[in-house]
């Protein structure tokens, strides 16, 4: 597998133009789109190119048909794949593929995509193509992340705290501790008087 980067040729243009739906962006529907994400082998107008970028390289990786250079591991992507392709995929595993460009993020971010581009780089590298979706960590890492983020560090949030119960005392249990405390201070001053008088004895 060469990975010499070049310019796309006419011809190459020519096969990727004319694959099923590729004549327009694959998000978006706009006509005589120009730009690519080599991640799913599709066709993007100029705006929708933008929000894959904004996406990040592991989700889309983004080129243009004209102006870049393109690896012959990325045409053979290009080739492999198409609009019509991706969109069928997709729609098969549930994703909504209606040309709106609000539902970029959800749509690339979903399993099924994830799954579509792994189908890609296998059928390129002549493995075999998984079929089943990858598992959702996210899912079950939401409960002590949230536990993590709220309040300072990685201390409970205050609210998520169980709430102590004040004692109650009644009224005879009070007057009784007040009245053990006197007591306790009278046999001190006694004792202390006691003892100042056996001191003077002594002298």
């Amino acid at each position: 597998m060469t990975y010499n980067t070049t310019s796309m040729e006419d011809e190459d243009r020519k096969v990727v133009f004319q694959m099923p739906e590729n004549d327009k962006c694959v998000d978006c529907g706009t006509a005589h789109a120009e730009w690519a994400s080599v991640s799913y082998g599709t066709i993007l107008c100029l705006d929708c190119s933008g929000v894959h970028r904004s996406l990040g390289v592991h989700l889309s990786f983004v080129r243009s048909i004209k102006m870049d250079a393109w690896s012959e591991k990325q045409l053979q992507v290009m080739k492999s794949g198409g609009n019509a392709q991706c969109r069928a995929f997709l729609q098969k595993w549930g994703v909504n593929v209606d040309y709106d460009r609000s539902k970029i993020k959800e749509r690339y971010e979903s399993p099924a995509a994830e799954l579509y581009r792994e189908v890609l780089k296998a059928r390129i590298e002549g493995r075999p193509e998984p079929t089943e979706l990858p598992e959702q960590k996210e899912a079950a890492n939401a409960a002590p992340m949230k536990m993590k983020m709220e309040g300072f560090g990685s201390t409970p949030h205050p609210s998520t705290l169980p709430k102590k119960k004040k004692k109650k005392f009644s009224k005879k249990a009070i007057i009784a501790g007040v009245a053990s405390a006197a007591i306790g201070v009278g046999a001190v001053a006694i004792q202390l008087s006691k003892n100042n008088r056996k001191s003077r004895r002594q002298r």
